[in-house]
């Protein structure tokens, strides 16, 4: 097989995995937890703020970001429902993962003395499935046509 061919093979495969919403939700939710990083060491490192506060300016940081990235990539079929709508519905279903997370974060960095940055994995890895779960039914849910 040529290298051409190769690649040529390689970006198909690339582009059907890219098919699925699930592997964009992952790809967002990246995203999501560079950014919750990234604004939990400036908060808590950086201006010496409490743990659970530095967490929730974090989390909501990232819940803008994410819901940027689903709204327009991850998720299709949903852009009959108006943005706004979508923003309110986002954030009411993603309060159950933002609990989730931040109990975890609080609970290991505070407790159990765990770095930030693995307990915010661990938190993060807690709040996926919920969250999937509410954005695919709840949010993002996909018109139906008659």
């Amino acid at each position: 097989m040529s290298i051409e061919n190769t690649y040529k093979l390689l970006a198909a495969r690339y582009y059907k995995l890219l098919d699925y919403d699930k592997i964009r939700f992952i790809f967002v939710g990246g995203l999501g937890f560079v950014v919750n990083y990234l604004m939990l060491a400036l908060v808590y490192d950086l201006l010496n703020t409490p743990i659970l506060l530095a967490q929730i300016v974090g989390a909501e940081t990232a819940l803008l970001a994410t819901f940027v990235g689903n709204s327009y990539w991850a998720f299709k079929g949903h852009h009959h429902i108006p943005w706004k709508h979508k923003l309110v519905k986002f954030h009411m279903s993603a309060l159950g993962g933002l609990v989730i997370n931040s109990f975890i974060v609080v609970v290991l960095v505070r407790y159990a003395h765990i770095y930030y940055g693995l307990a915010l994995i661990i938190g993060s890895a807690a709040g996926l499935v919920w969250n999937y779960t509410l954005y695919k039914r709840f949010v993002f849910k996909t018109h139906i046509k008659d």
